[in-house]
């Protein structure tokens, strides 16, 4: 989608830099910007949302808050968009087989970083623009994408993911957010040694509680408050937007 003004110099890129760059955009250089990054975010997420069916776009130029936007730039032409930011969510894990696991068909309380919006222009699909992407955002995010949760992904993003990253088995949530079973791997790993006295970062363990259910007496459930991937410092975004590649 091209626009009047050179969206890769808006990102960061240098005078007579050639191909496509990801930037990254936040609430900070929103607050900076003269308006012209609100309007790429804005024209974009409305691209987004036609090409998914989506009554409002995901994506404005309006708030950004603590989410983040990746933007894929060649010139003045926007190629395509990604919006990431963590999210609470209650989802139900994948059963495991194994005497020492909790993680049992339980609803369970995660807080992982997802993927709320990701769009490659129509023109620019399967020339791997959107692979470069969404690994320009795992490189900063230091993130794996088995760790993070996908907001109501498309069949495109879905075999996307299978395609690049091996991910396809899921439990069907009522949110519609999919979290792979990947994503429990290393929680029952952690589980397992928390039982030995060690407790990883990225599991925040509640003490195990009972409540009684209807017409079946007393059952026990477990929740735990999961945090996949390193916690994200947001001050070293509070900067001029910059090309990662």
């Amino acid at each position: 989608m091209e626009f009047p003004f050179d969206v890769a110099g808006l990102l960061g890129a240098p005078a007579g830099r050639e191909g496509p760059l990801v930037g990254l955009v936040d609430e900070s250089h929103l607050r900076a910007d003269s308006g012209m990054l609100s309007t790429v975010l804005e024209e974009m997420g409305k691209r987004s949302a036609a090409a998914q069916g989506l009554r409002k776009p995901v994506t404005s130029g309006a708030f950004l808050g603590d989410q983040r936007v990746y933007l894929l730039a060649q010139g003045k032409t926007a190629l395509g968009v990604l919006k990431v930011g963590r999210k609470r969510l209650f989802v139900e894990a994948p059963f495991r087989s194994c005497e020492l696991a909790d993680v049992r068909n339980s609803f369970q309380e995660i807080e992982p970083l997802c993927t709320l919006d990701f769009y490659v222009h129509e023109k620019c699909q399967r020339s791997g623009f959107g692979h470069q992407l969404f690994s320009a955002m795992l490189q900063l995010e230091e993130i794996a994408p088995e760790q993070m949760g996908y907001d109501r992904p498309s069949p495109k993003l879905l075999a996307f993911l299978q395609k690049h990253h091996g991910l396809c088995k899921h439990k069907p949530q009522n949110n519609n957010f999919v979290v792979f079973d990947a994503f429990w791997d290393d929680v029952f790993k952690s589980d397992i040694r928390g039982r030995s006295g060690y407790t990883p970062a990225t599991c925040r363990q509640s003490a195990s509680h009972r409540q009684p259910s209807a017409g079946r007496g007393v059952t026990s459930e477990r929740k735990n408050v999961l945090s996949s991937g390193p916690a994200m410092d947001h001050q070293r975004h509070r900067r001029t937007a910059a090309p990662i590649f």
